[in-house]
């Protein structure tokens, strides 16, 4: 293990991180370092890269004694770790993506994240037994995913502005409509083929008003039965797509297009699960010791995002293809091309680079 490495990265977590106490933020740092030399949240694997001053069961047992810590400072972390993510962002505009994922049928999560890059960096999340109407969160989703981006609110600086998606599973609900629009904030909602929009000539149902490769706008009110919320619908159908978006929004100024950032949370959760962390494959069954453990993944997993914009920034990473169209894309994602670069680069020359999150300006 490279100790100067991880001093270095520990000294970036402890500093942003004032939450936690010294045993906290030394395991947090060790783990998610742990994180990503193994590309793995297997406490096995991920204690047989850290223990180098101990023997790989004792460095288990800590893994172990850090997600059963009650006293862990889950809700002052999400405040910090919003904090550490905005400012190395350095942007004033922010697009936050709201979605459920399960750990198969054990454990559900709700997670806010911060669109970035064509990834998401998770931001505030909740965890509870999945498939269960017993154990699940007493405020409803809603109330839930409410709780969270106010979290999200109170770790942010007065001045971003800030622009909310969720999927129409989510998004089909008027009362979070008001939830988003009460924190002063905009939303761009998909909902479901159904909804409909009632103006002055008569009630439209959203999803059928286009064909494919068309699109269209109306404003009115939305939920005719469930609160008639003035917004803007919108319906696009863009070509090679089985049905269109039908989506809602308070802002008259959003086309509709900005949806498609929304996809890029299921690109961060395949990251984290099969792709990365294999998250998919934990063995964790307490929720509350899954919200501690994505603790570990999720800083790792920034970290390594923003490592790969590093390698772009400095000249190390794949170069762009070429599509049919004339227009580029990446080789590799930005997460691909931070797990190369830690192993080629920053373990190599002892190099911490910390959370800097540089803009790919391969595209401009």
């Amino acid at each position: 293990m490279n100790y100067k490495l991880l001093y270095q990265w520990e000294a970036e977590v402890t500093g942003h991180l004032s939450c936690l106490n010294s045993w906290q933020g030394a395991n947090v740092a060790l783990f998610s370092y742990g994180v990503v030399k193994a590309e793995s949240c297997q406490q096995g694997q991920v204690a047989r890269q850290v223990c180098c001053g101990e023997g790989v069961e004792s460095a288990a047992r800590r893994w172990r004694r850090f997600l059963g810590n009650d006293d862990f400072p889950l809700d002052e972390f999400f405040l910090s770790w919003c904090a550490w993510v905005v400012s190395a962002l350095g942007q004033t505009e922010l697009t936050l993506l709201v979605d459920e994922t399960k750990v198969h049928d054990r454990i559900g999560v709700m997670m806010v994240g911060l669109a970035w890059e064509g990834r998401c960096i998770p931001l505030a999340w909740r965890t509870y037994r999945a498939n269960s109407a017993q154990d699940y969160p007493a405020e409803g989703q809603v109330g839930m995913i409410a709780g969270l981006l106010q979290r999200v609110k109170d770790g942010l600086p007065e001045a971003v502005r800030v622009l909310v998606l969720a999927d129409r599973g989510i998004g089909t609900s008027p009362d979070l409509c008001r939830a988003v629009a009460a924190l002063g904030w905009r939303y761009l909602f998909r909902v479901t083929c159904q909804t409909k929009v009632v103006s002055a000539d008569g009630d439209y149902t959203i999803a059928q008003q286009v064909q494919p490769g068309e699109i269209w706008a109306m404003s009115g009110s939305v939920f005719k039965k469930r609160g008639q919320i003035p917004a803007h619908a919108r319906a696009l159908w863009s070509l090679g797509y089985d049905e269109p978006w039908a989506l809602v929004t308070n802002d008259a100024h959003l086309t509709g297009y900005e949806y498609a950032r929304r996809n890029w949370q299921e690109q961060s959760f395949r990251d984290l699960k099969s792709g990365g962390w294999h998250w998919g494959e934990s063995r964790v069954r307490h929720p509350e010791h899954m919200a501690r453990l994505l603790v570990l993944l999720v800083l790792a997993y920034a970290w390594v995002l923003a490592l790969g914009s590093q390698a772009v920034a400095s000249g190390r990473a794949q170069p762009l293809v070429k599509r049919a169209d004339g227009t580029r894309r990446r080789l590799w994602s930005l997460f691909k091309e931070g797990l190369r670069f830690f192993a080629e680069y920053v373990q190599r020359y002892t190099v911490c680079l910390g959370l800097s999150f540089l803009p790919d300006r391969r595209f401009t």
